[in-house]
């Protein structure tokens, strides 16, 4: 397996301690955007009653496109005053009705709010702290807002693993921000993360500054760009290939 592919990261230098106050307060504004468990559910419901009535609609259409090709070109007639519109039209509604189920079923799959588990993070009040040496540093400038976009190359010091963690340096997109607030990339980085909810509450920097960065333009599109706070499973030679060409 590549090195500096993602890699399991349980070991003994990592802890939980107690969460301190701005943590909290950053959890709690988290859990401020996501929908309670009602109003997800309440929105599920809306959204199937929604995709229902466009689906009916869209099925109708088609079936009175389709009776108009069949008596230009034949005599058959499928149309609403037929007699085939007593079995066709519930048919459309049992059809647009498993259609619009199974659509908001998926979105509720695929779309979980985290809710509960931000919730459960707020009150144990614990946050998982992963400790890491740097490496390297590669650093991405976005062209047009001149965002910074950091690779890190991490190495555990127990398990001498090496893996790439994504950063985003979000105050960089800010030209009037005070350069102090910038991220400043040291030779030790601790992950703090929420247990339940994974949610990376900080990046804590320490020791000496890194001064050896290698700085490339950002070119792939937004679209291509990695989740923020994320583990990169990809070869350390690429990036500049995948990312700057």
């Amino acid at each position: 397996m590549n090195e500096t592919n993602n890699q399991s990261h349980n070991t003994n230098t990592e802890h939980l301690r107690e969460m301190n106050e701005i943590e909290h307060l950053y959890l709690a504004h988290v859990l401020g955007t996501l929908p309670a468990p009602k109003k997800r559910y309440l929105k599920a419901a809306l959204n199937t009653a929604v995709f229902w009535v466009f689906s009916l609609f869209g099925f109708c259409i088609l079936w009175f496109i389709s009776s108009l090709i069949l008596t230009t070109f034949s005599s058959i007639d499928i149309g609403v005053s037929s007699a085939y519109s007593t079995v066709i039209f519930p048919i459309a509604v049992v059809t647009a009705g498993l259609f619009s189920f199974n659509s908001t079923k998926k979105w509720l799959s695929t779309s979980e709010s985290g809710y509960t588990h931000v919730k459960a993070d707020l009150s144990a009040q614990k946050v998982q702290a992963e400790r890491y040496k740097v490496k390297s540093v590669k650093c991405f400038k976005e062209p047009k807002h001149g965002g910074l976009l950091y690779f890190l190359l991490l190495k555990h010091p127990v398990s001498k693993q090496k893996s790439i963690r994504v950063i985003y340096d979000y105050e960089s997109q800010n030209d009037k921000v005070d350069p102090k607030l910038l991220l400043k990339i040291k030779t030790t980085l601790t992950i703090c993360t929420a247990p339940n909810s994974k949610i990376v509450v900080d990046n804590v920097f320490e020791g000496d500054p890194v001064t050896k960065v290698e700085y490339l333009d950002l070119a792939a599109p937004p679209e291509q760009w990695p989740t923020p706070d994320s583990w990169e499973d990809i070869e350390w030679s690429s990036l500049q290939q995948v990312y700057s060409k």
